[in-house]
């Protein structure tokens, strides 16, 4: 269709999961795309996997928590392609444990990844947005910043304060027609976020006991998500900012007991 043909577009964790998802799709309708991520070899087979799309897409190995990398990220979706017009922060980490016994090395990381992060990148951003025109950045949240998990404090401590700088962010950037939204899933898989908690021998079992636990009866998939933020960047969403949207097979409106 084409729908963001014209248009660039950063997604930060790009090159992997629920990141790469949205990358493809906005590639697919026409988007030039700039992935992000720590990891070259990721990027760039992703950067390959996309190049026969109608769309452009280019790899940058970058941290989001660092801010050199940040300014340039945003420098080269510039120079590549001459302008600005959507962002996506994607990059998470996700750690679990309860708050009386978990590292304090953890608050600092998730705080740095999840939080300063994407603000730092939405702040970086805004100059080339209005040069633009105008924009669309999209956040990637969780309904942990919606509702309370145990074992899972710093997350969603990190994932609320996420949602409450995206809102604050969209009033501020309004007046300059920069939309601010944020996406909330709840567990997707396909992607690499409990590997680091679970191992890959442990991931399958997580995903089998969360199933139960969506109304809808199914884990998310990366492409559910990437469909969302289409929406979000495109037009077809121009007079929507500061919204928290659930895209998570009903989880947030759940108990942590299957349904009987």
């Amino acid at each position: 269709m084409g729908i963001l043909k014209g248009k660039t577009a950063i997604v930060t964790g790009g090159g992997t999961g629920i990141g790469l998802a949205i990358a493809r799709r906005f590639c697919e309708e026409g988007a030039a795309v700039v992935i992000c991520g720590r990891r070259e070899d990721r990027l760039q087979a992703a950067a390959a996997g996309m190049t026969d799309g109608p769309g452009r897409v280019c790899a940058v190995r970058a941290d989001v928590t660092v801010e050199e990398d940040i300014r340039r990220l945003i420098a080269t979706a510039e120079e590549k392609t001459g302008r600005l017009d959507i962002v996506v922060n994607n990059a998470g980490v996700m750690r679990f444990g309860k708050l009386d016994e978990v590292d304090p090395a953890q608050w600092e990381l998730l705080l740095k990844t999840n939080v300063w992060g994407p603000w730092r990148v939405m702040v970086a951003a805004l100059p080339a947005l209005r040069r633009a025109g105008g924009g669309s950045i999209i956040n990637l949240s969780s309904i942990a910043g919606i509702k309370a998990f145990p074992a899972t404090g710093l997350y969603c401590m990190s994932k609320a304060a996420l949602q409450t700088l995206s809102q604050v962010m969209a009033m501020e950037a309004a007046p300059d027609k920069i939309r601010v939204n944020v996406i909330c899933p709840a567990l997707v898989e396909e992607t690499e976020l409990a590997d680091p908690i679970f191992g890959r021998e442990g991931v399958p079992q997580f995903y089998d006991t969360l199933r139960p636990l969506h109304p809808l009866g199914r884990n998310g998939r990366p492409a559910d998500i990437a469909e969302a933020a289409l929406f979000l960047a495109s037009e077809q969403s121009s007079w929507v900012t500061g919204v928290l949207l659930s895209v998570d097979g009903g989880r947030h409106l759940a108990t942590n007991r299957p349904v009987i």
